[in-house]
């Protein structure tokens, strides 16, 4: 059980009685009181003994304490000076930006907390880009910041909040939307139609090889069923240059998938994103039966991945939405079955034209080809589980290392962030 306290003079205040000691720091210095939200001050850390744990709110200011069992329980809330625009930590600047957020009944910002301690951008187009992947004559790509994500493990095994960020879809050289399969087989292997592995899928191979070091031919592009090839886009032309690989982190990605076949009657975004980080595998159909030849792949399933490009979870596109600007709605939203959703028109990962891949498979009772897939406007957004084989959008993503700053920009799109390693 969490409760927040209001706290007075230091102290946390219970039934009017004393029974904790607040401390509190602001770049290592001893302060007599908290700073309020808003004043160039942004929360790092909460340190409680005698067993109890210290947690803070950003978006409401306000400390949460768990497991406080004992009088005289003492925490320390560490803060720190928000920095300037130069060169500029990612964490202090999103934090930054959160504390700036205005939040009250009838509005909701356009940078929130989540439910685990992401912070995300929300809303039809916040200011949220951001300049990466630029060759040596200065000349970037603009992305988009997803947010900061906390608790992403790298692949040396250190836990940090990492910023990530995604890219428009890939295009062909006439710069149409270049569609491709996540997964193709041949004929014997579930009926053509793909393998749900996103360690052995097509399309990640062609990410972790081609599309990474912006090189030609070492992998085959699909666009359809029994290994139907088509025509890869120019890698040399929109694949990653040597400045954004530099800021890349290798981490672990979560690749699991819900308990059951039956997902789509409770996949609302809170338990979408608890299914994608658990170890649920995407085939979960029979391998006898008047089906098999759906289920007959011999490809060992795994819910972690280690690497370096990858796409987009379904709980990134939910949390997305701000509701039309109202907590309230936002929070239906965010409650709301994917497969009857309608809170598209106000998540800026949503596309009007296209359909796009995640990276998450969806189980089924009698196919192991399903991945989830964020439709488009015909169908209002909704996410559901489609073929891999199919020849959808696909938008990269990656995480940013932690010693990667922010050197200027505002976010919007007419002056995006710009970066330095």
């Amino acid at each position: 059980m969490t409760e927040s306290f209001p706290i007075m003079n230091g102290q946390i205040q219970v039934n009017n009685k004393d029974i904790s000691i607040i401390a509190v720091n602001i770049d290592g210095q001893s302060v007599d009181e908290i700073p309020a939200k808003g004043d160039g001050k942004y929360f790092i850390s909460a340190e409680c003994d005698q067993g109890a744990i210290g947690t803070w709110d950003r978006t409401n200011w306000e400390f949460k304490i768990q497991n406080l069992t004992k009088k005289k329980t003492k925490c320390t809330l560490n803060f720190a000076t928000t920095g300037t625009s130069e060169n500029q930590s990612i964490e202090n600047k999103m934090e930054e930006l959160l504390g700036k957020e205005e939040t009250n009944a009838e509005k909701i910002g356009t940078i929130v907390e989540d439910d685990f301690n992401n912070i995300r951008y929300i809303g039809r187009n916040p200011n949220n880009y951001i300049y990466f992947n630029c060759d040596e004559n200065g000349t970037c790509e603009t992305w988009r910041i997803i947010g900061l994500m906390d608790n992403i493990q790298t692949a040396n095994g250190e836990i940090e909040r990492l910023l990530k960020i995604i890219r428009d879809p890939l295009t062909a050289s006439s710069g149409n939307v270049k569609k491709l399969s996540w997964d193709s087989s041949p004929s014997n292997i579930n009926s053509g139609y793909g393998v749900n592995e996103w360690s052995e899928s097509d399309i990640q191979k062609v990410l972790k090889n081609d599309y990474y070091n912006g090189t030609q031919g070492t992998d085959t592009c699909y666009d359809n069923s029994n290994n139907h090839t088509t025509s890869c886009p120019d890698w040399t032309k929109v694949g990653l240059k040597q400045s954004a690989r530099d800021m890349i982190e290798t981490v672990i990605w979560n690749t699991g998938t819900a308990d059951t076949p039956n997902w789509d009657t409770k996949n609302y975004v809170p338990r979408q994103y608890m299914w994608e980080r658990s170890d649920n595998i995407g085939k979960q159909c029979s391998t006898t039966g008047s089906n098999a030849s759906y289920c007959n792949d011999n490809v060992e399933r795994q819910t972690t991945w280690e690497g370096k490009v990858g796409l987009m979870y379904p709980s990134d596109y939910g949390y997305a939405t701000d509701g039309g600007g109202d907590p309230m709605k936002r929070i239906k939203c965010i409650y709301t079955l994917f497969s009857n959703w309608g809170c598209f028109s106000n998540d800026w990962l949503f596309d009007y034209d296209n359909y796009q891949w995640t990276m998450t498979p969806a189980p089924n009772y009698s196919e192991a080809y399903n991945v989830m897939a964020v439709l488009d406007n015909a169908y209002n957004g909704n996410v559901t589980d489609y073929r891999i084989s199919d020849a959808l959008a696909i938008r990269p993503v990656v995480y940013l290392k932690s010693s990667v700053k922010i050197t200027g920009g505002d976010g919007s799109i007419d002056s995006p962030f710009t970066l330095t390693q």
